[in-house]
């Protein structure tokens, strides 16, 4: 594992603590790494990886929002 840069962002999800962390890329010259974890899960992805997700699922509540007809 790579060195913590920093926390991008700290929630809770049904009374579990996650942390969002972007690390050093574990071989230099790859694509840093986030770290989503809790006292209960960790995942992984490279940075490239997360970004897509994270578009992904920000479309997909645009998407609910439009259906539903919510603000």
């Amino acid at each position: 594992m790579g060195e913590k840069i920093k926390t991008i962002s700290k929630g809770k999800i049904l009374n579990n603590n996650f942390e969002i962390e972007l690390n050093e890329p574990t071989i230099y010259g790859q694509d840093e790494q986030i770290h989503i974890q809790s006292n209960k899960v960790r995942v992984e992805m490279d940075k490239k990886d997360f970004v897509k997700y994270s578009l992904s699922i920000l479309l997909a509540e645009k998407n609910l929002k439009i259906l539903k007809k919510l603000k």
